[in-house]
């Protein structure tokens, strides 16, 4: 067979059949075009709606931190925007912030000189955190408010301690101290001090003058955007921030509100979120269930109302006060003042005895008995001391006292602050109510706590000593009270106010700037028993850190060590 020809007809074949299919579907009519399926709309990514809370303060900022002046307002809202080396929580434990870890003799970071009886600390950074404009932080910018503060001529208790403050590394700062200094922790830290940008802040403006004082470049959680005075500050989400997804809310508006009453109002309605320090009697309805606010307070006290008596007489550092330079006087005092009812009738509740400065921990385990109320037991002290009515006027005159001429009158002024307010008006006519009734007369008298504590070149009354007796209240931030009771106590502070001097208290305090935290105890006890015995102060009782607060405003944390603020970055909200 041949094969060859038959391959041929059999491909011949199927071409034909080929063209025959092709023919007949090429002549077959053609459906009709598909029109093309329409696109689905992309799906729109949902706008999120800022979220935004308002905070009310009675009064303008004068910069962000508490050296220029300190009222309180200053320090919160420098939280907001700046960073420390260092800070401490509500429970007084100390937390690393611009620093990698606080330094320690155990982790080699601080040396002590036994003999020289000095020490350094040795300061290393985060190299995580950028400044707004990101340019980086480093050691640089330690150094640079370091030295603008000491070139402006600011002080804060650390400077008197401080040889120099030097850059090692970008990363790394040596700090080196010419005694052992306790509180070197908090030294670029706490509530008052804040690590400045170099490259921006006007060193030749100075510290107190410079641009960062209303315009600030931010390390922190948040910017400042805008700044109406006597209305409002606007801060916005920093997006710099070190810490991801913080902070969770993208604005803050701080609010000038001077009127105690608009602030209740606001909070109540909720038009406001925060109410910085409220007065007792708004938070008396803070607490009240079904309002649209509550009422937070920090786990342990801090400000401490007392009675500052001028040991000399006014204006004069030479004449001793005719009477309240006399302990007996002083204890006298302290006997008649109804701290109780002060307590329960005018400050609601909102408040704890105190009657030493040694009152928080660890240093309250120094067992000094709390002083009684009893007017009885005052007016025979008092009579014991040489004062006594003996023409029946209701003032004691002095019969054979130290420090006065026969017959002279016991009267005195004494002063509070505008800025509290009511309570501690009535607290300060209740108190005069008391002292009248055992022959003290009072004129009571209402002062600007910005001229009575003012330097002396600018009409201070209190450093000029140009005073009788003011009450007021202060404590200390931290958990170290050793700068208090050196500026307070030491016969080498200009913040003696009372110009008390004890070389026995001189040298304790010297002895209470030690790292050895037993022995610091033991010292503190031994200090707080000179105070009970001499009476430099009188101390009545603690008014807590308290706030008002939003339902919805979550993480709020107020701390006797720190503005309300110290954690802003956690806070968040709940619709």
């Amino acid at each position: 067979m041949n094969y060859s020809k038959k391959w041929l007809k059999g491909l011949v074949f199927g071409l034909i059949t080929l063209m025959i299919i092709v023919s007949v579907v090429s002549c077959a009519p053609k459906p009709a075009a598909e029109e093309p399926a329409a696109e689905e709309p992309a799906a729109e990514e949902p706008v999120m709606e800022k979220t935004s809370i308002t905070i009310m303060i009675p009064d303008n900022p004068v910069a962000f931190n508490g050296i220029n002046t300190d009222t309180g307002y200053e320090q919160a809202l420098g939280e907001l925007v700046m960073l420390s080396l260092a800070e401490v929580d509500p429970n007084g434990n100390l937390y690393p912030e611009l620093a990698a870890e606080i330094p320690t003799v155990e982790n080699g970071g601080v040396v002590v000189d036994e003999d020289a009886w000095t020490m350094t600390a040795t300061w290393k950074l985060r190299a995580d955190v950028y400044w707004a404009d990101g340019e980086q932080v480093t050691a640089d910018d330690v150094v640079f408010t370091w030295n603008a503060m000491v070139d402006a001529g600011a002080w804060y208790a650390p400077m008197d301690y401080t040889d120099s403050v030097e850059k090692v590394d970008d990363f790394t700062v040596l700090v080196t101290f010419n005694t052992v200094f306790p509180a070197y922790d908090l030294m670029f830290g706490g509530e008052d001090v804040f690590i400045y940008a170099e490259h921006y802040c006007d060193a030749e403006a100075g510290f107190y003058e410079w641009n960062c004082d209303d315009q600030p470049l931010s390390s922190g959680p948040y910017i400042l955007e805008e700044w109406v005075a006597d209305d409002h500050l606007t801060f916005v989400r920093n997006e710099n921030y070190y810490e991801e997804g913080k902070p969770a809310i993208d604005q803050i508006i701080v609010q000038i509100v001077p009127e105690e009453p608009v602030k209740q109002a606001m909070l109540l309605e909720g038009d406001a979120d925060l109410h910085y320090w409220p007065a007792e009697p708004a938070s008396d309805v803070y607490k009240e269930e079904g309002n649209a606010a509550n009422y937070a307070k920090s786990p342990t006290e801090r400000w401490v109302m007392r009675l500052i008596p001028n040991m000399y007489v006014k204006g004069d550092r030479e004449t001793p006060h005719p009477f309240l330079s006399d302990v007996n006087v002083r204890r006298a005092m302290r006997m008649a003042v109804d701290v109780d009812t002060i307590i329960d009738d005018i400050f609601l509740g909102y408040g704890v005895p105190v009657w030493n400065d040694f009152f928080r921990p660890p240093f309250n385990g120094c067992d000094i008995p709390r002083p009684e109320y009893d007017l009885e037991g005052a007016a025979a002290l008092l009579k014991e001391a040489g004062w006594e009515d003996t023409d029946g006027d209701g003032i004691n005159e002095c019969h054979g006292c130290p420090n006065a001429e026969e017959g002279t009158l016991m009267t005195m002024e004494f002063a509070i602050y505008a800025e509290y307010g009511e309570p501690l008006e009535l607290s300060q006519q209740l108190i005069a109510e008391s002292w009248k009734s055992i022959g003290i007369a009072t004129e009571l008298q209402i002062i600007e706590g910005a001229i009575m504590w003012a330097e002396e070149e600018d009409g201070g009354t209190e450093i000029a000593g140009n005073f009788e007796l003011d009450m007021w209240d202060d404590g200390y931030a931290g958990t170290d009270p050793a700068d208090q009771i050196w500026t307070f106590y030491s016969s080498g502070s200009d913040w003696n106010y009372g110009w008390w001097v004890n070389e026995d208290m001189d040298a304790w305090i010297d002895e209470f700037y030690s790292l050895d935290e037993e022995y610091r105890l033991e010292v503190g006890c031994e200090m707080a028993a000179i105070l009970e015995a001499e009476l430099p102060q009188i101390l009545l009782f603690s008014t807590l850190e308290q706030h008002g607060i939003s339902l919805r405003l979550k993480g709020v944390l107020p701390s006797a060590n720190d503005p309300v603020t110290w954690n802003i970055a956690d806070w968040t909200l709940e619709e």
